[in-house]
């Protein structure tokens, strides 16, 4: 909560939502695209949905100030909310002190550069390597999904990059979905911390995520979400795998439906590739992806049902 009190922290959340959404309706509108289109866009942009009004999608504008502006809407969209109300505050530091900002920036940065030097050779100069790996990269973490181009040419380093960006997500608090980069974050310091405990066995070590210790409880919390949210996953590729033989697009069509991104990649075809079966299955990844994984699981277990 960002005040004291749930309600009002909800009615500052939404203001933040509203006023950041008709801030990229005008500046999409100014930047070239028909209005209706800015709003269309705009809602897709702060919603982290994807839809667009052509089947082409960003392309159809044929314009890099408009991919490059949308590419930077969704990214802010993929922030926590909380963070912005620091900003309306004037707590800079706070807003930039943020370790799951930073992650969040570093993760976009390194991702953005590797597949621009992994993608030179298929394109005419390096800004338009730039552009097509920033649109990508910033879609896919924010889990998006936006179309703009082919890219099943991109070499695999490339495209296991996306796949790797597809199950971190965006940060807690915003409208992206995925595991999330704070998790991811923790996790890391967990297991960093798991190493330095083996080197040094009588060492206490504790976990900080913008110094505040995280204590054993919600580590393990964490620990068994992941382990939960993997097995899903797993269970999933394995069912999935008897319609294709296709690694890659059978993972990221997981990954996809999971986290509520939109894209297959490794392929130009749509999801009518996979039997019936499997997109019931998919239906129910993408359910339990935008409800978090317990509700789902507890749907499904005969204690809830009983009477008892």
């Amino acid at each position: 909560k960002v005040v004291s009190k749930l309600k009002n922290t909800a009615q500052i959340l939404y203001l933040l939502y509203l006023a950041l959404f008709s801030l990229f309706v005008v500046i999409y509108y100014l930047a070239g695209m028909p209005l209706y289109d800015s709003f269309v866009i705009a809602m897709g942009t702060a919603g982290t949905g994807g839809f667009t009004v052509y089947n082409d999608g960003i392309a159809h504008y044929g314009s890099s100030l408009l991919t490059y502006l949308v590419s930077i809407g969704v990214l802010v969209f993929g922030v926590n909310f909380n963070l912005y109300y620091y900003l309306m505050l004037r707590r800079v530091k706070a807003f930039f002190g943020d370790e799951e900002l930073r992650a969040y920036i570093i993760i976009v940065l390194v991702s953005t550069g590797l597949i621009t030097l992994n993608t030179l050779h298929l394109y005419q100069g390096v800004s338009k390597s730039v552009e097509m790996a920033f649109f990508q990269v910033s879609n896919i973490i924010t889990t998006t999904g936006f179309g703009y181009g082919d890219i099943t040419n991109w070499p695999l380093f490339s495209q296991f990059i996306l796949l790797f960006l597809m199950g971190i997500g965006g940060s807690a608090g915003s409208t992206a979905g995925g595991l999330k980069v704070i998790r991811g974050l923790i996790l890391s310091k967990i297991a960093k911390n798991q190493i330095l405990s083996t080197l040094s066995p009588h060492r206490v070590l504790t976990l900080h995520v913008n110094k505040t210790v995280i204590d054993k409880d919600t580590q393990h919390k964490i620990l068994k979400y992941f382990a939960i949210y993997m097995m899903i996953i797993l269970s999933l590729i394995f069912i999935v795998s008897l319609d294709s033989n296709d690694f890659l697009v059978v993972t990221s069509a997981v990954f996809s439906c999971f986290n509520n991104i939109g894209p297959i990649l490794g392929t130009t075809s749509s999801f009518a590739i996979f039997s019936p079966i499997s997109k019931i299955l998919l239906s129910f990844a993408m359910i339990a992806g935008r409800l978090e994984i317990y509700p789902i699981l507890l749907l499904f277990m005969k204690r809830t049902w009983s009477k008892r």
